[in-house]
């Protein structure tokens, strides 16, 4: 099989092959690409959040910290310290929704789509002099004070009947002598008025790749659905005046009066149209749910995102920017068809078309990655819906090396768990051009293939007993709690390591077959000299993203030496590439020369 799978066929027999899948009932118009995986994805269960606030949303880190950080949609944000026995003990961090209700302003509540969305840490979270000193930032729902005045809202998106709240994005401030967010330390960003209480303000991130210096430092995304019933009759996502179906992109710093700026680079920041929101990074989104950096081969960084479908496909979108990534006119690769209000459910396979033969000349931007929705579950119209992970880089498992993780969060019995390569994915044909004739019709368009995988569940924490198999995600969820949705996050940890959630159990899972061996800085699942040329190049290299800084504290020093002399001559996986040669002597006194380094020659200070 191809690395890129060119499955688009010609109109016509697209159009023959949506009559006839609704002739025969099927309903299934791109689910017999998905294969199953050869390998699984071993899970252990490694926290259970309280019972009274356990509904995980997000997961991110905090620079400087190697533990994780798990937010939940109740307004809780929570710190896990690892117990070196295979299990965490979550510590509460942040009472977000307490400390926004001294600040005089109230969650709009914490069930369906409402409440706590992200935490995000500014890169300078751990500089001391910067401006990004201790700060964090919050996308949630809040009911919309008596009084706008001092607001400020996004966009021309006006608020629908019954709708009193609003998306927001809020700046804090952590104090390091108390260990504590301060309160008042509250600063609104901007809010945007939401037609339906539906596909809000979601995630917030910074591109954690970035270092002081590139174009993108500092500079924090963050996504906002459509907010509309499920055709999104208003077309807002294809708007330019608001929010709605975007991707947006700022400095969350304050620039003079205005509570942040707009980077120069943004793909609309020059435009002379005043009604064009510079903040806008790419746009067309549905409900773009999640999103992740990842870093190819060659060290360009990329963003993958998952857009959730309305009744026919799930999509993965490459995130370019200015991109338009069709909704409402294109549902994955096909036309998206308005149906009417008479009938909300209306629109599988029906509500699609095959693409025109002048699609090239349009514009659009098509995923890297799909599926449909299939019959197997008892709600058709409840859908299905993509919650994306990240590529697994870290070199623990070489099945798993460049694989992006994804899952479903909805009612889909079979098939909710996924991968899909990575380069896979950048090779595919995304965007088509009239005057290019190897990409100019619809049938040049490509995906990635899509894998289903099984679960493998380490329950007991004890090698010695076989783990537990599923075919699915929800499956295993089912043995025990007897759901009918996996409501699945995925969460990134400081290593690359993956973390797997969901809201039904509050329990944070963690795949071990993503954990990497400590000291393998250069991740080719053996720590050997090359290993150690990484830790001797980047020596006393202060917050950065070495690969050395083996224990994520922004400082290559003698500690992540002695994680490497640790396990010096293990290698893991297969096959095992050579040792690359290092000078004589032997390691250990290698490992004591740049110790002694460390402590009298290149004395830095530790960032606090």
């Amino acid at each position: 099989m191809s690395s890129v799978l060119r499955f688009r066929r010609a109109a016509l027999p697209l159009l023959l092959s949506i009559f006839a899948a609704q002739a025969a009932g099927a309903q299934d118009l791109l689910n017999d690409l998905i294969e199953d995986s050869p390998f699984r994805l071993e899970l252990r269960p490694y926290v259970t959040l309280p019972s009274s606030r356990n509904d995980v949303i997000s997961m991110t880190t905090r620079p400087g910290d190697a533990r994780p950080y798990v937010t939940t949609q109740e307004g809780y944000v929570f710190v896990l310290d690892d117990n070196n026995d295979g299990t965490a003990t979550a510590t509460q961090f942040f009472n977000f929704a307490s400390a926004l209700s001294a600040a005089g302003r109230s969650m709009s509540g914490s069930s369906g789509q409402q409440g706590l969305q992200s935490i995000a840490f500014h890169p300078d979270f751990n500089r001391v002099g910067q401006p990004g000193h201790g700060k964090l930032y919050a996308t949630y729902l809040e009911n919309r004070p008596a009084s706008a005045a001092g607001l400020n809202f996004l966009g021309a998106s006006t608020s629908g009947s019954g709708v009193n709240a609003d998306g927001v994005l809020s700046e804090w401030t952590f104090d390091f002598q108390t260990q504590q967010v301060a309160s008042s330390s509250f600063r609104e960003l901007f809010r945007v008025r939401m037609p339906r209480y539906d596909h809000p303000i979601k995630q917030a991130r910074f591109n954690t790749w970035a270092v002081p210096g590139d174009e993108d430092y500092g500079l924090l995304y963050l996504t906002h659905g459509d907010s509309n019933v499920k055709h999104s009759p208003n077309d807002d996502p294809q708007q330019l005046n608001n929010a709605l179906g975007k991707m947006l992109r700022i400095d969350p710093l304050p620039d003079g009066a205005n509570p942040y700026s707009i980077p120069a680079a943004n793909p609309f920041a020059g435009s002379a149209d005043p009604n064009v929101l510079p903040e806008i990074y790419a746009y067309g989104f549905r409900n773009p749910h999640t999103f992740s950096f990842n870093r190819d081969d060659a060290g360009t960084t990329h963003i993958l995102l998952g857009d959730i479908g309305r009744n026919n496909v799930e999509e993965v979108n490459l995130v370019v920017p200015g991109g338009n990534y069709g909704w409402t006119k294109r549902e994955g690769t096909f036309i998206h068809r308005q149906l009417p209000d008479s009938d909300p459910d209306a629109g599988y396979v029906s509500g699609l078309a095959p693409l025109p033969a002048d699609e090239a000349t349009l514009g659009y931007v098509y995923p890297v990655a799909q599926y449909d929705h299939d019959a197997t579950f008892s709600e058709v119209s409840s859908g299905s819906s993509i919650v994306t992970g990240f590529v697994i880089r870290n070199g623990s498992d070489p099945n798993f090396h460049n694989q992006l993780v994804f899952g479903d969060l909805s009612r889909r019995t079979v098939n909710n768990m996924f991968h899909a390569d990575f380069n896979e994915m950048l090779a595919a044909v995304t965007q088509l051009d009239p005057d290019d004739p190897t990409r100019d019709e619809p049938s040049e368009l490509t995906q990635a293939q899509v894998h289903s995988l099984q679960i493998a569940l380490d329950h007991d924490n004890d090698p010695a007993t076989p783990p537990q198999t599923y075919d699915n995600f929800l499956a295993m969820l089912q043995s025990t709690t007897g759901t009918t949705r996996t409501d699945v996050r995925f969460g990134e940890g400081a290593f690359g390591e993956l973390y797997v959630t969901s809201k039904v159990n509050g329990t944070v899972y963690l795949a071990t077959n993503t954990v990497p061996v400590p000291g393998d800085f250069n991740a080719d699942r053996r720590v050997d000299g090359g290993d150690f040329l990484l830790w001797q190049r980047d020596f006393a290299a202060l917050g950065t993203k070495s690969p050395a800084d083996g224990n994520r504290d922004e400082l290559v020093d003698s500690l992540d030496g002695e994680l490497w002399q640790a396990r010096y001559g293990q290698s893991f996986g297969s096959p095992a590439p050579p040792v690359v040669a290092v000078p004589e002597p032997a390691t250990p006194a290698l490992i004591a020369w740049g110790g002694f380094l460390a402590a009298t020659m290149l004395r830095r200070r530790r960032p606090n």
